[in-house]
């Protein structure tokens, strides 16, 4: 499904200071594989996830995606793969302050003008499987932090991806929602859906299929 071939990727802070995020990084993830990525804070974990998804572009090495190289795409033809390929669960939820929980689900389908009259049906049966069926019309402030990390899931499964990337999805909540988000992920791969998870809970780690660890921006280890 997604192969990283020989990755590098250098972020320039100011005029001299650069950071090498990732060093020579190969990896394949397969389809239908649950992947959990870790290491500590700084060894580019984020940056792997973001090469993964095509959220940004490698200074070396290559992309493919579904066994196409994705490296040089135009943006238009790399945000449309994301769009109807990929489901982002980031740190933080990002949920727009104006919209209810449902319209939230709904905003990727809104933004890539793909709406259909079926597609609340199906907003309303995610939100319920995460546990949110009764807070439909609940704006942002009205959730608490582990509700809105569950309504950026059923968001993030709204287009029915083939590949879900999450960074950290279970900090910052308590075990009832981290037990609600692990859950549905291993639905969603059951189904033969992958996940990418990057997290700091070796315990969770534990849980996926393969764990691929990080230090210093290469791989140390991978079990």
């Amino acid at each position: 499904m997604i192969v990283l071939e020989n990755i590098c990727k250098t972020y320039r802070i100011g005029r001299e200071r650069k950071v090498h995020a990732l060093s020579d990084v190969s990896e394949t993830i397969g389809a239908g594989e649950f992947v959990a990525v870790v290491g500590p804070s700084g060894s580019g974990k984020s940056t792997f996830l973001a090469m993964a998804g095509l959220l940004e572009r490698p200074t070396e090495g290559i992309v493919r995606f579904d066994g196409k190289d994705v490296t040089d795409l135009r943006d238009t033809e790399r945000t449309r793969i994301r769009a109807e390929r990929c489901g982002f669960i980031f740190q933080f939820p990002s949920l727009i302050p104006t919209l209810n929980a449902l319209e939230n689900v709904l905003l990727p389908k809104t933004v890539h003008r793909t709406y259909k009259a079926s597609d609340e049906e199906w907003g309303r049966e995610m939100l319920a499987r995460v546990g949110m069926g009764d807070k439909l019309e609940n704006l942002p402030y009205q959730l608490s932090g582990g509700e809105q990390r569950r309504v950026a899931l059923a968001r993030a499964l709204i287009n029915k991806p083939d590949v879900i990337l999450a960074d950290e999805p279970t900090g910052a909540v308590d075990a009832y929602n981290a037990d609600v988000i692990m859950n549905l992920f291993k639905e969603w791969n059951a189904q033969g859906k992958t996940v990418i998870m990057v997290t700091h809970d070796m315990k969770l780690a534990g849980e996926a299929g393969r764990v691929i660890q990080l230090k210093d921006g290469r791989v140390a280890d991978e079990k």
